[in-house]
């Protein structure tokens, strides 16, 4: 770090400790835990895909991410848009190879000496090669093949580890299918039977992107109702090939061609060179159908706008790095969409979006896409770049914890403290997110200039309604990243 960005950060934590001081707060130091906030367990997640392009694009996103999560499969299946063909009767379709994992993987294993630079966690190429397998690939809903892939799944499902085992679906859920059958036909009529099924129904948290074969209404929800779903059936489009009538026009220029040259195409090592884009020239081997890439076709889009990442939600509904908590309940929503209850676990749902004014399913994902697309940003910059020449999200803290609990006409008193690893100067800005909470009214929040914020518990608020407001510190640095911290005030 410059002797600059020492200088710079020191001035922002003695003013923090001046705002601070007349509240009691000023003798704690910037790197105490605030209460409430400990450190949570990364979550365990297995991939299963179909190999479209935008599979590939969210692949490479990923592999940015993946020291965030405790990864314990990479698993190839296929979907009613790709399969590869028994051989024999079925002939293959729109079926782009497997062979791109392991090219995607090599090209990381080039950045992984300057990503371990910047954070701790990064699995191993050979840990990533390791976990790769081919599931159920030969045709649409094949699931009577016992699979590499498919007891792969299954062996993870009945393992000890404890906590969920996030099952991320972006093809057929054919795969998966089959680990849950081979399961069920081990055990079913057995004495252990009754304990296994509790285990898989109580471990197992699929995140369903399109709902891409029958095997989830054929199969997986006639045997196992009480696994639960999260389903995302159209935020997806949003940050997929619909962006452009979804994501509102201010966003539009972080997935525009010069965004993303800029950013990722040019300069950044040998894995993001693969990343697909409109108009780019780079044919998709095997997917013939799939012409976007030809610079004569699709003149609406500009040459190298964003092509599709309809699978990225599905892993950063579980990134716990931003702060914003998506992954202790669906309903709250985050960079992976936001969900509404229902009898199978959670269905994507709507937010208001205050560029139309109206309801909208997929402001939910799209309020997030500025923010999304920086931290991407500056992660590309990591494969690249050493430490010092890289910027890195600030720290956001609330010593008042993240949940708490006041009567009606209470108030209540936030007041965040930041660091930033580079010395970078931080904004605060607070917001209400309603929908996320079940209070249905507004509350009136005031915000002094180093963030600290206030407002009363609504005298209509009723017991056990929760007010959620959320915390955006962001640095300015480039390019600028936030981090988040979610309080949930809950009325008693």
């Amino acid at each position: 770090m410059s002797d600059n960005k020492r200088l710079r950060r020191i001035g922002l934590s003695a003013a923090l400790a001046g705002l601070l001081a007349p509240l009691g707060l000023g003798s704690a130091t910037a790197d105490e835990p605030a209460a409430g906030q400990n450190a949570t367990s990364k979550p365990r997640t297995i991939i299963t895909q179909d190999g479209e392009v935008d599979d590939m694009d969210s692949f490479i996103r990923f592999l940015y991410y993946a020291n965030e999560f405790d990864l314990e499969g990479i698993v190839y299946s296929s979907s009613r848009f790709h399969w590869a063909g028994d051989g024999a009767g079925v002939p293959p379709y729109r079926w782009t190879g497997t062979a791109w994992v392991d090219e995607y993987i090599d090209a990381y294993e080039e950045l992984y000496p300057n990503l371990v630079q910047h954070a701790d966690g990064y699995p191993t190429p050979d840990q990533l090669r390791a976990l790769y397998t081919i599931g159920n690939i030969s045709n649409v809903g094949e699931m009577e093949q016992v699979t590499e892939g498919s007891e792969h799944v299954k062996e993870v499902i009945l393992d000890d580890e404890p906590g969920p085992l996030y099952v991320q679906v972006w093809g057929g859920l054919n795969t998966v299918a089959r680990a849950l059958k081979s399961i069920q036909e081990e055990y079913e009529g057995t004495e252990r039977w009754e304990e296994i099924s509790a285990k898989v129904n109580e471990k197992v948290v699929i995140y369903n992107i399109l709902t891409q074969d029958s095997t989830l209404a054929d199969y997986i929800r006639p045997n196992w109702p009480d696994i639960r779903i999260i389903d995302n059936q159209s935020q997806f489009w949003s940050f997929a090939y619909q962006w452009t009538r979804r994501v509102p026009e201010p966003y539009q220029r972080y997935l525009r061609g010069p965004y993303m040259e800029q950013n990722f195409l040019e300069g950044h090592g040998p894995l993001l060179p693969h990343y697909r884009t409109y108009r780019d020239g780079k044919p998709t081997p095997g997917d013939d159908e799939n012409n976007r890439w030809r610079p004569d076709q699709n003149l609406s889009y500009g040459v190298h706008d964003f092509i599709s990442e309809g699978d990225s939600p599905a892993f950063m509904h579980l990134l716990d790095v931003n702060g914003l908590r998506a992954r202790e309940n669906p309903t709250w929503g985050g960079w992976g969409g936001r969900f509404a209850e229902v009898d199978y676990g959670w269905l994507d749902t709507a937010d208001h979006n205050p560029f139309t004014g109206q309801s909208d399913r997929s402001f939910p994902q799209t309020r997030w896409v500025d923010a999304i697309q920086n931290d991407f940003a500056a992660r590309a910059d990591w494969g690249v770049s050493g430490f010092d020449d890289a910027n890195h999200n600030p720290r956001a803290r609330v010593p008042q914890g993240l949940d708490l609990t006041r009567k009606p006409g209470q108030p209540v008193v936030l007041t965040p403290r930041v660091t930033d690893p580079d010395g970078d100067d931080v904004a605060l800005t607070w917001w209400q997110y309603r929908e996320a909470g079940t209070y249905p009214g507004s509350v009136d929040l005031t915000t002094n200039a180093g963030g600290v914020t206030r407002f009363r518990v609504p005298a209509d608020a009723q017991p056990g309604q929760t007010i959620h407001l959320i915390l955006e510190a962001t640095d300015d640095g480039t390019p600028a990243l936030t981090h988040y911290q979610r309080v949930v005030v809950t009325v008693r």
